[in-house]
């Protein structure tokens, strides 16, 4: 197993050909010894696809350039989460809407959410968060499937759409948690009853390091045409993700089944920036060398004067 920790740059020392050392808990493998070294590293997943948006397997360093403010900066790693040993933790929060215009669908989501959390690997956990009225999140994320669809299979449908007061909810549970972090909302109207603004919600997405998957389908009163639409798709693209709005309620299995499948192919790449951390916004850009893939990554970030989050641990899956 191979591990990164915050704030820190691992150096497998096998490249030196040291041993091994002893294992962390719980760990199916050995973990190899590592030399560490502090630095700021700023970490950014990506999604390439082609043009008919097949995951695009097998790029190495070579196939991309990383640009900070227009700066070129110097790739440390990127590496490719599906690959054999390579499977990094997925933290997820399921955002659902509960709202009174649900009624009628709210078997259909709750359908789909259920498919969702039995697509979850061995490394993953999920965090359910449901709204209407106000916003109710479960205890812990847990890697708990039977946990997960007994707090789904519980929702009701009653009150009011919360919709921002949710995904900022669902983003500060998520900020702190390890491997990739990813928000997935679904609601089918405006927000009529959060206490946050469009803004705040935006803003704190930019901050918070996790991808926002959108899902949208009209309301009992059609809201969904109007405002939620662009809501959802500037947060979505804000952070790198990407939005839905099928036509019929019954495509949901559909659409969060390629959410999960997206969120087990990506690449991670990292990079310590040129410039000192200041508290500012950086543009992050990343180009492909090949014509035929297409990426989407988080638009930037906030350089905090603090350690940026580095790779999350990987699980070396040979013995299972």
């Amino acid at each position: 197993m191979r591990r990164l920790r915050q704030g820190t740059l691992v150096l497998l020392a096998a490249l030196c050909g040291a041993g091994p050392a002893s294992a962390q808990t719980p760990a199916p493998t050995p973990r190899p010894f590592t030399l560490e070294v502090e630095t700021s590293l700023v970490s950014v997943t990506a999604v390439v696809q082609d043009k008919s948006g097949a995951f695009i397997r097998g790029l190495g360093p070579g196939d991309i350039v990383v640009t900070e403010d227009g700066v070129k900066q110097d790739v440390a790693f990127f590496r490719e989460a599906s690959a054999p040993g390579e499977r990094i933790p997925l933290s997820v929060v399921l955002v659902l809407d509960s709202s009174g215009s649900m009624k009628n669908n709210l078997r259909f989501l709750q359908e789909a959410a259920i498919t969702f959390v039995n697509k979850l690997q061995d490394v993953d956990k999920a965090l359910v968060v449901d709204f209407n009225s106000g916003v109710r999140g479960s205890a812990e994320f847990t890697d708990d499937v039977g946990r997960l669809e007994r707090f789904v299979d519980a929702l009701q449908a009653w009150g009011g759409t919360s919709l921002y007061d949710a995904i900022h909810y669902g983003l500060n549970r998520i900020k702190d948690q390890p491997g990739r972090k990813a928000v997935i909302v679904f609601s089918d109207g405006d927000d009529t009853t959060s206490s946050f603004g469009e803004k705040d919600v935006i803003d704190y997405a930019r901050a918070v390091e996790a991808t926002v998957y959108c899902v949208g389908i009209r309301g009992g009163a059609g809201l969904m045409d109007r405002g939620p639409r662009g809501f959802l798709r500037k947060v979505a693209k804000e952070t790198g993700g990407a939005y839905y709005f099928p036509e019929k309620v019954g495509d949901l299995i559909r659409v969060f089944s390629e959410i999960s499948d997206e969120l087990h192919n990506h690449y991670l790449l990292g990079y310590s920036p040129q410039r000192p951390p200041d508290g500012t916004w950086r543009e992050i850009e990343v180009k492909l060398a090949r014509k035929d893939a297409q990426m989407r990554v988080r638009k930037g970030y906030f350089a905090f004067k603090r350690p940026r989050p580095t790779p999350p641990p990987t699980t070396d899956d040979s013995e299972g």
